[in-house]
C-alpha cells in the first residue's frame, strides 16, 4: 500500500515518548491532552481507527444537550473552554457510519475540528473528529473520552481520515515516523514491568528502542485486504485503514492448516479487544481441540470477546501442546504462540484462548495482545510497513 509520504522537516527539538498504557476491557488507554489552556483526553489507544474521536458535549447537534446523552461522570472534551478549536465543517463534512465498531447498529456520527493535540512533548495542530452524540449513553460511560487512532495513510487520505500520530509527523512533530508497542503481560519474565516502566505496556512513538529487539527487525509491507470490513470489522461506509499482512502458512506445530482460496488470508494487527485470543480458523480451531483433549465449556467471563464455543484442558498437559505457527508474505520466518500464552487460567481451569472469524479455513484474523507477547511491534507510517522482531526482556 502507497503511503501518503509527505515532505518533512525536523525540528531539533523532536524526541521520541514511550506513551504508558493501562490494560482496560476495551483495550489499552493512554493520556493526551487537547486545546489551550490543555485538557487531558484519556484515550482508547487503537491501531484501527483512522483519527483522534473526542467526546465533545454536542448531543444530537446541540452543544448544550450535554447531558441527554452522557453520565455526568463521563469524560468529554469540552470544545467551548479551548481557544485553539477551529471548525472545519466546511473542509469536511460531517461523517456518519452505521454498522460501525465503536457503536455497532447505533450511529456513530462525527463533525471535523482542528486544534492543538500533545502527547508526551510533542505538540501538533490536528484534524480530529468531534463526536456529535446521537443516542444515550448515560447508563454506560466509557473509561476514556477519546480514541487516539493509529491506522495506516494511503496517498487517497485526507487529514480527515488521518492518525493524529501521522499528522503530528508530518509537521515535523516527532521524528521519525515509527510507532512500537510491547506488553509487559502477567506471567512474563519481566515480573516487576521493568521494561514498560512499570506500566501494563508501550508505545513508543516518533522512533523504537533498539535495546528491546532480540536480533533484528523483519519488514513486512501491509496489503489491501477488503474481506476485513465484511469479516471483521463491519463500517458503512468502509474503513480499510489497516495493518494487514498477507498469511501464507498456518500450522498448529508442524500440523499445515488450510488458508481460505478464494479470499487469501489476512492478519489484522490490533491490540485492543478483539486482539485477545490467538487468531485460529474454526477448522484449525477444531484441530486444536482435537490436539490438546479439550473438552466443552460455558464462561461467565472468558479471556476474549469471540462467538466461538470454549475448552478446557489438562493444565499439567499445556506443555505439550502444539505451538501455533504462522508466516507472514515477504518472509520466511515461522511466528510462534506457545502454548502457555493461548492457554488462559480462568477461575482456576484452564481455557484455551482462541478467537475465531469466518468459516471454514483461515480467511482473517486480529493479531494483539496474545500474539504480541513476548514481541517487538513497529509500525511504519513513512513505507506502510510492520516490523516485527522478537523482545529482548
Amino acid at each position: 500500500m502507497v503511503s501518503a509520504n509527505p515532505a518533512r522537516r525536523r525540528p531539533e527539538k523532536a524526541a521520541s515518548y514511550d506513551l504508558p498504557l493501562t490494560w482496560s476491557e476495551f483495550g489499552f488507554l493512554g493520556n493526551v491532552s487537547i486545546g489551550t489552556p490543555p485538557q487531558l483526553v484519556t484515550s482508547f489507544v487503537d491501531w484501527t481507527w483512522i483519527n483522534q474521536y473526542v467526546f465533545t458535549t454536542t448531543c444530537q447537534g446541540d452543544p448544550e444537550r450535554t447531558y441527554d446523552c452522557f453520565a455526568k461522570d463521563q469524560a468529554i472534551f469540552n470544545q467551548s473552554l479551548s481557544s485553539s478549536f477551529r471548525d472545519q465543517s466546511t473542509l469536511y463534512p460531517s461523517r456518519t457510519w452505521n454498522p460501525n465498531h465503536f457503536f455497532f447498529y447505533e450511529d456513530l456520527t462525527v463533525d471535523h475540528a482542528s486544534d492543538i493535540e500533545t502527547v508526551g512533548s510533542s505538540s501538533a495542530r490536528i484534524t480530529l473528529q468531534a463526536a456529535d452524540q446521537q443516542f444515550d449513553l448515560r447508563d454506560d460511560p466509557y473509561p476514556f473520552a477519546g480514541v487516539y487512532g493509529l491506522s495506516p495513510v494511503f496517498k487517497t487520505d485526507n487529514a480527515s481520515t488521518q492518525s493524529p500520530f501521522y499528522q503530528a509527523w508530518s509537521s515535523g512533530a516527532w521524528p521519525e515516523p515509527f510507532v512500537a508497542f510491547h506488553y509487559c503481560y502477567k506471567g512474563s519474565v519481566d515480573v516487576s514491568k521493568s521494561t514498560c516502566k512499570g506500566h501494563d505496556g508501550l508505545q513508543t512513538l516518533g522512533g523504537y528502542n533498539h535495546s528491546l529487539i532480540d536480533g533484528h527487525l523483519l519488514w513486512y509491507d501491509i496489503v489491501f485486504f477488503p474481506e476485513v470490513n465484511n469479516v471483521d470489522f463491519m463500517y458503512e461506509p468502509a474503513v480499510y485503514n489497516y495493518w494487514t499482512l498477507n498469511v501464507t502458512r498456518l500450522s498448529l506445530g508442524d500440523q499445515v492448516q488450510s488458508l481460505n482460496q478464494s479470499t487469501g488470508a489476512g492478519a489484522v494487527l490490533d491490540h485492543a479487544s478483539y486482539g485477545r485470543g490467538a487468531p485460529l480458523s474454526i477448522n484449525a480451531y477444531k484441530e486444536l481441540v482435537s490436539a490438546t483433549a479439550a473438552t466443552s465449556i460455558t464462561l461467565d467471563s472468558p479471556p476474549n470477546n469471540g462467538n466461538q464455543s470454549f475448552y478446557q484442558v489438562d493444565c499439567a498437559n499445556v506443555d505439550t501442546f502444539p505451538p501455533i505457527r504462522y508466516q507472514f508474505g515477504g518472509s520466511e520466518r515461522v511466528w510462534e504462540i506457545i502454548p502457555s500464552n493461548y492457554v488462559e487460567v480462568v477461575n482456576d481451569t484452564c481455557v484455551l484462548n482462541v478467537r475465531t472469524l469466518g468459516d471454514g479455513d483461515f480467511i482473517v484474523g486480529n493479531f494483539g495482545e496474545t500474539f504480541a507477547k513476548d514481541k517487538y511491534i513497529v509500525l511504519d507510517f513513512e513505507k506502510n510497513r510492520v516490523e516485527l522482531a522478537d523482545l529482548k526482556w
